[in-house]
């Protein structure tokens, strides 16, 4: 796991500041850095050794006029090169994945190779021959690439912090749609970043940029598709054991030790099942919490007995949570709202004490149907109470200028029982601020946000009505809060302290086979997960497998001792206390 940095148009005398924004990303490559200066178009590379541990597999990697960076694992790299060496007389000077990708570009292009790859990548190509860079992310956004065109220089990174250090926070604007859209999903959703002039690359697409007329072009190659198959309802469950055992098998393969996140929830738990079976000994970690009703730990223990791994954990507390609260800025850059990056980054550190790479259980939940939101599907998108919408505005009054407390909770209530949009349904159920939300109003009218802005784009724009309410569901999360809120937590969190993760069931392979799965069968028996479960009721506890499912977050809020409260805007917390300069700006961004 690395970090990248790169632009164009380098000032050969102020190259120090090249280095230094290449630098903010230390955290995520401590092994090793390098860079290369081609035509004025800089590659910076910060290193995380895991393959090919020696200096041949160091970045950038440079042949034939093709320079390379790249953020990530490919899994299926092995057989990959075969190919190359086959069919091309490839002569590789490193046992890296990072090589296959250099060759598989030159000789395949880069719309081939980025159909034959399963892997998590940000990668940056410069091709001098082709007076072109281009950047691509994997399929469904496991790792990170932001990208800025700012008076007429073109430059891309890992994270945001590289940008802000070399353009200077002053040259970029705060873009007030991202900030309001924060409000609304809790994160500042793809491709928007909270500046005009950043932005996020999609997953499942590749950049170009033309350095002779300084333009654009994105490309989709990947999105997620109904999988046909010829199995009948009885092979599922073999079906996807095998898929995953697949999957788990590939991303072992490294050079430097191996662990596993153990939750003591399904999916963590079936990942770590299938690595038991693929190797004598396996280490497992898992973090608990102080509040009894909050943990977990002692299922993870069960399933640590039960597979014979090696097992360590560690007790969150709200403790903890306070004195770490301000990491979420350090670690996201701009608004995010999910708590349990916390938690996360302290398991991420007991692991990275014994062991540099983790595979986690990350995907299984929007694969095989998981949150118990998704119970409500039918609510969101069936439903319609259409008798009573005409309440609405009433309420919204009531809730916004009401003289106590108790009667604009008890509006809010009723509020939500008038909504007919599905996708704001959606945005409430997923914790996200509605429409008539003061804080938003105010917000909107000081940053003259028109009052037919749809809050709800995102998800509408992946909103599929000929999908059942369920499947339907789990589609428009697969394609917006998996990547721009789980996998950014996990990123981000682990990259913190050097340690990659890997995401056995976001493997091509794994989401064709989960996606093939009928939603009658994902939910066998009316359970979640209920295909997942059943596929591996012979071999891990049924009071794991069949429990209520928890989450993983940073426990219950007790009146000493909070973080925040949840029953008050958390939006307007996150911003308030970790990005007051933001509520500064005025309608220009300034």
């Amino acid at each position: 796991m690395c970090g990248i940095f790169g632009h164009t148009n380098l000032n050969q005398e102020n190259i120090i500041s090249s280095h230094e924004a290449l630098h903010t990303l230390s955290h995520r490559g401590p092994d090793s850095w390098h860079h290369e200066v081609k035509d004025n178009v800089y590659l910076g590379h910060r290193r995380l050794s895991i393959l090919d541990l020696s200096d041949n597999g160091r970045q950038p990697m440079v042949t034939q006029g093709v320079y390379l960076t790249v953020n990530g694992e490919i899994y299926n790299y092995l057989s990959l090169r075969e190919d190359l060496i086959r069919d091309h007389d490839v002569n590789f000077f490193s046992d890296s994945d990072s090589e296959v990708l250099l060759h598989g570009y030159i000789h395949w292009g880069i719309d081939k190779l980025l159909d034959l790859v399963d892997g998590m990548f940000a990668l940056s190509i410069y091709d001098h021959n082709k007076n072109k860079i281009l950047l691509a992310r994997d399929h469904v956004g496991i790792k990170p690439l932001y990208y800025c065109l700012n008076n007429n220089q073109f430059s891309w990174a890992s994270e945001l912090k590289a940008l802000e250090k070399f353009y200077g926070v002053d040259a970029l604007t705060i873009d007030a749609t991202a900030i309001y859209d924060f409000m609304t999903y809790l994160y500042v959703p793809c491709p928007k970043t909270m500046y005009n002039e950043v932005r996020k690359l999609e997953p499942g697409t590749y950049l170009s940029y033309d350095l002779r007329d300084e333009t654009i072009e994105i490309n989709r190659y990947w999105s997620l598709k109904n999988q046909s198959t010829k199995l009948t309802p009885s092979n599922y469950q073999d079906y996807i054991k095998s898929s995953l055992h697949t999957a788990v098998s590939e991303q072992l393969v490294s050079d430097v030790p191996v662990g596993f996140f153990l939750s003591g929830g399904v999916d963590s738990s079936t990942v770590c099942y299938e690595a038991s079976t693929c190797l004598k000994t396996i280490s497992t970690f898992s973090i608990g919490h102080v509040d009894k009703e909050s943990d977990e730990s002692p299922f993870a223990k069960q399933v640590a007995e039960k597979i014979g791994s090696l097992h360590q954990s560690m007790n969150f507390s709200q403790k903890i949570a306070n004195e770490n609260f301000f990491l979420i800025k350090e670690f996201y850059d701009e608004p995010f709202a999910d708590v349990s990056a916390l938690p996360t980054n302290e398991v991420c550190k007991l692991a990275r004490q014994k062991v540099t790479v983790v595979l986690t259980g990350d995907g299984g939940d929007e694969l095989f149907g998981g949150y118990r939101h998704y119970e409500k599907a039918d609510w969101v998108f069936a439903f319609q109470n259409k008798n009573i919408s005409w309440l609405r505005p009433f309420l919204t009054t009531i809730k916004t200028y009401a003289p106590h407390r108790y009667i604009a909770k008890k509006a809010q209530r009723y509020e939500v029982k008038t909504i007919t949009d599905p996708m704001e349904k959606w945005a409430k159920i997923k914790g996200g601020l509605l429409k008539t939300d003061i804080f938003k109003r105010k917000w909107a009218k000081a940053h003259s946000i028109p009052t037919n802005y749809d809050d709800y784009w995102y998800y509408r724009q992946y909103d599929n009505p000929k999908l059942t309410p369920k499947t339907r569901a789990q589609y428009i999360d697969f394609n917006t809060y998996m990547h721009d809120s789980v996998l950014t937590k996990v990123d981000r969190a682990s990259m913190a302290v050097a340690l990659e993760t890997r995401v056995p069931f976001l493997s091509k392979k794994m989401i064709k086979a989960a996606w093939a799965v009928p939603e009658s069968n994902r939910y066998l028996e009316g359970e979640l997960k209920g295909v997942l479960k059943k596929a591996y009721s012979t071999v891990l506890p049924k009071e794991v497998l069949y429990r209520e499912k928890q989450g993983f977050g940073i426990g219950r809020i007790h009146k000493k001792d909070k973080l925040y409260d949840r029953t008050k805007n958390l939006p307007k917390q996150i911003l308030t206390r970790l990005f007051p300069h933001i509520l500064e700006t005025d309608s220009t961004g300034k």
